[in-house]
C-alpha cells in the first residue's frame, strides 16, 4: 500500500501549494493568440483597381503636358513674326473690270486672327505691318470690312475692339 500512500501524499502536496495565477497575464496571452489582427492580403480586384488608377493618372498627366507644350509652341510661333508684309514699290498693274469689282466688294472676317486681317489690309492698302504684341495679333475677331473705306477709318473701327490697339504711322500699321 505504499503506492496509495505516495499518491495521497502527492495529492496533499498539490492541494497544499496554493498556486497563484496572474489573470491579467494569462488574458494577454490568450488575446495575442486568438485576437491578433491578421494581415490583409491584396486581392486581384484591388490590384487591378490600383493599376487602372495609375494608368488613368498617367494618361491625364500626359494629356496636360501635351496641351501645355502645344499652347507654348503656338505662342512662340506668333511671337517670332515681326514684319509680315512689305510695301510693294512696283506700280499697280491695271486690272480688268471683273477683278476691280471683287476688290471693292466688302469682305467679312469671321473668327480670323487680327494678324491675318492685317495682312489682308496690307495687301489692299499697300502698307507694311509691324507686330509689337503677339497676343494682340493672335486675337480672333469678327469684322465686316469694306475696302472702299479709307485705311484710317478701318483702323479706328478695329480699335473699338477690346484689347486691340492699332496705330497707323505713315505707311506702317503697328499692332500694339
Amino acid at each position: 500500500m505504499e503506492s496509495n500512500d505516495k499518491l495521497e501524499e502527492l495529492l496533499r502536496q498539490m492541494y497544499a501549494e496554493e498556486t497563484q495565477v496572474d489573470l491579467d497575464e494569462e488574458w494577454q496571452k490568450f488575446e495575442v493568440k486568438h485576437f491578433t489582427p491578421k494581415r490583409k492580403s491584396w486581392g486581384w480586384t484591388q490590384i487591378a483597381a490600383l493599376f487602372i488608377g495609375v494608368l488613368m493618372l498617367s494618361g491625364i498627366a500626359y494629356a496636360a503636358i501635351h496641351i501645355i507644350s502645344n499652347s507654348h509652341s503656338q505662342k512662340t510661333e506668333v511671337q517670332d513674326t515681326t514684319v509680315i508684309v512689305h510695301k510693294t514699290s512696283a506700280p499697280a498693274v491695271r486690272q480688268s473690270s471683273q477683278e476691280s469689282l471683287t476688290l471693292c466688294e466688302p469682305k467679312t472676317f469671321e473668327n480670323v486672327p487680327l494678324k491675318d486681317i492685317a495682312v489682308e489690309l496690307a495687301s489692299a492698302y499697300r502698307i507694311t505691318i509691324e507686330i509689337r504684341n503677339a497676343e494682340t495679333a493672335a486675337l480672333r475677331l469678327y469684322y465686316p470690312w469694306n475696302p472702299q473705306m479709307p485705311l484710317q477709318q478701318v483702323v479706328e473701327e478695329l480699335n473699338r475692339f477690346e484689347k486691340v490697339h492699332l496705330t497707323l504711322n505713315g505707311d506702317t500699321l503697328i499692332i500694339e
